[in-house]
């Protein structure tokens, strides 16, 4: 069983990421494949959360290998995700959280838009699909210039 993407990730319980194709997950450096638990949950537009951890037939996970990575050279594999299907969701529980990684924003996620309008934009969401186009609007596919101009049309229905 896999995921259906686009992904939501939601990892350290409070950055979000949007992994658009498995294809993103490809390619990681050797220290990504000894992490067993990158602290991640992932949404899908089905209804289900996501674990999962790289695999890579090229790399063996041994003491030498691991100092290496840690310290002379971390090399990148050709890897490939292993999902764990860890639940469901409802669209509801993916805003609350989005809406809390806001809260914890150290400048990412509001890097062109204020924490309050993104979060007015999320909690107006009915679907995945919406909030996925939410997240792209104002953090993943940016247009500052788009989004310089409705600030500007905001402040000047607000004059």
């Amino acid at each position: 069983m896999k995921p259906v993407f686009p992904l939501i990730d939601i990892y350290d319980s409070y950055h979000v990421d949007l992994i658009p194709t498995e294809e993103n997950l490809s390619k990681a450096p050797a220290t990504e494949l000894l992490i067993k638990d990158n602290h991640s949950l992932l949404y899908d537009g089905q209804g289900n959360i996501w674990k999962y951890y790289l695999k890579s037939d090229l790399f063996e996970d041994t003491v030498v290998n691991r100092v290496v990575a840690h310290t002379l050279y971390n090399p990148e594999f050709e890897v490939e995700p292993v999902w764990e299907h860890a639940g469901e969701y409802h669209i509801e529980d993916i805003k609350e959280e989005i809406q809390r990684c806001i809260d914890y924003d150290e400048g990412i996620i509001t890097q062109y838009e204020d924490a309050d309008i993104i979060k007015k934009e999320i909690a107006i969401c009915f679907s995945f699909a919406d909030v996925v186009n939410v997240l792209n609007k104002y953090v993943f596919d940016a247009r500052p210039d788009e989004i310089l101009a409705e600030q500007k049309r905001r402040e000047e229905a607000n004059d």
